[in-house]
């Protein structure tokens, strides 16, 4: 009583006190409460007569300061017990109970009250120490065996202690009269929605069995360079079926127009439909002013919209619930958002998740973006374990896969790599890489070119940026605690070579003792011309540290050999390495300085096919081949009178453009041709354009036209091997458009028969036949100008319009049967354009 007696008069000061830790004999139990620390109360509130003390504490659930009640129970001058009463608000609590305190319903121990809930407070059970006794197949130690006779296990619902605070476990679904019902608002893996922060918010949270609808919309920060950003989530779960969806609305700086986008999941636990393929879960998104970012083929198994359709929990989530709003924020924040502004872009997306066989889990996506550049992506990871049944995995596959097609870019794109999650025999053994392959096509600077990768590929060995970029494929694996192993592989495909290899290293460490064994091979081939460089060694070594005295002293012994071979001219050398000495023996031919140089017959076989290398394309006015058939199976074109616009074009630089067979005058000129593969520089190429009509030479000097440049590659066409640019040479003559001069139709109408104007009366009659020296009779026709815009204009319009409907009316009145009228003249007032090829002509009477 004296420590409670003196915790009185300090607390009745109104200075901050602590509780005295005889007060609170259970360290371990106050530890879950108030921390290691002492518990403080600041502005304390003094009760004499019930024995109790309250105040402001800081405990493990809340970083702020929060009520607090200390009451005592005595039994004469004896404290028997203590009650300690948190209220963290929102009908929440932490309680401690010592002793038997007066109406205490609650063991002794430190408990947590949530959702009319009684949870005892627990920390993490430290794994159990290792018996060197007892090990695995692998050779390491196991847990100890704890002996069960005598013990009660304490099944009473626990609310973990960590570091981050108290996590409380959200009850499992319960059968209530046949019904599934959930008794927290939440989401699998969710963490409840409350009241947004701030007064800029809303929240919405509806409950009538088996329906739960939990949501809030907000104002989040605007992190440079948005203005202002809005955003919202809204949670489903009708006990069968759970989804979530969530959207922001982003005002960007500097005056671009809004962003938009949405995206939601609905997923089942069990999954429907037959076992050969059931659905888990399906979702949908799309963005106005918004781009989604694509992941690479291994990070896929962390791109947030595949993984929101098996568990919305799961995206940016560490802990076992995630805020959803913070989720939201993870999405568009950042130094590499997911989802980010982008003017005049718009783009769709669509998944499904799904089991085959009850064995295979895979995520599938369709993606379309369209604005500033149409891009289509196949997003897909599937994965299965082994065995399926068992808690006990040997091996788990996680495959991520990439698709992207760019079709107005001329791009196409596909990866595939393991995901993080990937191992086998042993957790510990982990597979990482993949396989990366990109071709160009169309009007792609790049067309023709393809690249195919394995892993990454090593220094001294650099491709053009514009090839695929892989992580470095091979494994890891740490058997037990003295072995480690890893190896890894790389490969190349492209248009002109092969490149391979690959290292394997096993390290033995046990005390002072180690020992390792590193094999390692690189193989390079080249198409044009034909060269191989190809290199290989293995180094095998152990070393010790031993103690001699007060001095410790490490001794090391290596052996290895490498040798690498290369030709033609074949040569080679070869490298032995003791552990007091290395040395080279070289044989045959020197390693070559530089790429030889191809023949006209070698350069010739790395350009398409001659009848490729030129080619003439109907750009307008084309309506088609015509017949017979000429130079084979080649058809003369048939083209519009109305005017003709053709390409020539070739797969090789230009350097001079004649127009006809005979004209040496050029009229376009360019740059110098070099051909590297060959070492030749300043060489000229011609490409010369002629036309035939009828089988007669047609002249082009009165054509328009336009050169046509583009990029050519530097492999090719360079001067030399490490050109800038990419390995692209900018801006050369790759062709000509010509286009058909304008057309004079003249004021011939050509041969008129006499059936032709059999039927047109000529009034007044004249003398038959007419003669060209016959006198003319009557009015002369004139041609003015204007009549057709006269017509034009005069056709519909409201005067016309009411006098055809009085005439209309004045003839259905005589009798006769007009039908329904066309009340719309204005197609008849734009035939009028295209009736006449002139001003029609008039007599003047």
């Amino acid at each position: 009583m004296e420590d409670v007696h003196e915790l009185l008069q300090q607390a009745a000061s109104g200075d901050a006190v602590e509780i005295p830790a005889s007060l609170l004999p259970d360290h371990d139990a106050a530890a879950l409460v108030f921390g290691e620390g002492p518990a403080r109360l600041d502005a304390p509130v003094c009760d004499q007569q019930a024995l109790a003390v309250g105040g402001q504490v800081i405990t493990t659930a809340s970083p702020s300061p929060v009520p607090v009640r200390v009451t005592f129970t005595v039994d004469g001058e004896t404290v028997t017990g203590t009650l300690v009463t948190v209220d963290l608000g929102g009908d929440r609590a932490l309680v401690l109970v010592d002793g038997v305190p007066a109406d205490s319903v609650l063991p002794a121990g430190a408990w947590a009250l949530a959702d009319g809930r009684a949870l005892r407070l627990a920390r993490r059970t430290p794994a159990p120490p290792a018996d060197p006794g007892r090990l695995d197949g692998l050779g390491r130690a196991l847990p100890a065996v704890r002996p069960r006779a005598g013990t009660v296990r304490d099944r009473t619902v626990q609310a973990l202690v960590t570091d981050n605070g108290i996590f409380t476990p959200r009850p499992g679904p319960t059968l209530r009269k046949g019904m599934r019902i959930l008794e927290a608002p939440s989401v699998r893996g969710w963490s409840p929605i409350g009241e947004p922060g701030g007064e800029n918010g809303l929240s919405v949270d509806f409950y009538s069995p088996p329906l739960r609808i939990a949501g809030a919309l907000t104002a989040l920060p605007a992190p440079d360079p948005y203005e202002a950003v809005v955003g919202g989530v809204l949670l489903v779960d009708t006990g069968a079926f759970n989804g979530s969806a969530m959207g922001a609305y982003v005002v960007p700086g500097s005056g671009a127009q809004p962003s938009l986008f949405a995206y939601g999941s609905l997923g089942s636990r069990v999954g429907f439909g037959p076992p050969l393929f059931q659905v888990r879960g399906i979702s949908a998104g799309f963005g106005w002013n918004s781009r989604v970012r694509v992941p690479s083929a291994d990070a896929l198994g962390s791109f947030p919209f595949l993984v929101a359709l098996d568990n919305p929990g799961e995206i940016g989530a560490d802990d076992e619930e995630v805020d959803p709003l913070k989720v939201l924020g993870e999405l568009i924040d950042g130094s590499n958002p997911w989802v980010r502004p982008q003017q005049g872009d718009l783009w769709f997306a669509a998944g499904l998740a799904f089991d085959c066989f009850e064995s295979f889990r895979g995520h599938a996506m369709a993606l379309v973006q369209t604005g500033s550049e149409l891009t289509i992506s196949l997003l897909g990871v599937g994965g299965t374990q082994l065995p399926t049944k068992s808690d006990k995995k040997i091996a788990r596959i996680e495959i991520g896969i990439e698709a992207t097609l760019r079709p107005t870019a001329g791009e196409l794109s596909i990866g595939a790599a393991f995901t993080e999650k990937t191992f086998l025999i042993d957790p510990n053994c982990k597979l990482r890489g993949g396989v990366g392959m990109k071709f160009w096509f169309g009007n792609h600077p790049h067309a023709g070119d393809f690249a195919l990768l394995l892993g990454a590929i090593p220094s001294g060995r650099e491709l053009p940026a514009r090839y695929p970029r892989q992580q470095q494929a091979g494994l890891t694996w740490g058997v037990g605690s003295t072995v480690n192993i890893s190896g890894s592989a790389y490969a190349a495909f492209t248009p002109k070579s092969l490149m391979a290899g690959g290292s394997l290293d096993v390290v033995f460490q046990s005390g002072m003792l180690r020992a390792w064994l590193t094999a390692r091979i690189d193989a390079l081939l080249e198409w044009n011309p034909f060269y191989f460089d190809v290199g290989m060694g293995v180094r095998v070594g152990v070393s010790a540290t031993i103690k001699v005295w007060f001095v410790k002293i490490r001794i090391s012994v290596e052996i290895g050999v490498s040798v690498r071979v290369w030709g033609p001219a074949v040569g080679g050398e070869a490298t032995v390495h003791l552990w007091f000495i290395s040395f080279t023996i070289g044989f045959g031919a020197d390693h070559r300085a530089q790429t030889p140089a191809l023949d006209w017959d070698g350069f010739k076989d790395m350009l398409p096919p001659p009848e490729n290398m030129v080619r003439t394309t109907a750009i307008a006015g084309y309506t088609g081949e015509g017949a017979p058939a000429t130079r084979g199976a080649v058809k003369p074109w048939l083209v519009s009178s109305g005017g003709f616009t053709f390409t020539a074009d070739t797969q090789a630089p230009v350097s001079r453009v004649f127009l006809d067979q005979n004209d040496s005058t050029p009229v376009a000129t360019g740059s110098a041709v070099d051909i590297l593969p060959m070492h030749v520089r300043g060489k000229g190429s011609e490409l010369r354009v002629w036309l035939t009509y009828n089988g007669q030479a047609a002249t082009l000097t009165r054509w328009g036209r336009a050169v046509l440049r583009g990029n050519v590659p530097n492999g090719l066409w360079g001067e030399q091997a490490d050109a800038p640019n990419d390995g692209i040479i900018p801006d050369r003559i790759l062709g000509i458009r010509l286009t058909s001069p304008p057309v004079d139709y003249g004021t011939d109408t050509g041969f008129i028969d006499e059936e032709a104007i059999s039927f047109d009366p000529i009034n007044p009659d004249g003398n038959v036949p007419l003669y060209a020296g016959e006198p003319a009779t009557g009015a002369v026709p004139t041609r003015p100008g204007g009549v057709i815009a006269a017509i034009h204009g005069g056709i519909d319009t409201f005067t016309t319009r009411d006098n055809r409907a009085t005439l209309a009316q004045a003839l259905a009145g005589l009798g006769a049967g007009l039908g329904t009228l066309d009340g719309d003249l204005s197609a008849y007032a734009q035939a009028a354009g295209t009736a006449f090829t002139a001003e029609p002509m008039l007599v003047a009477g």
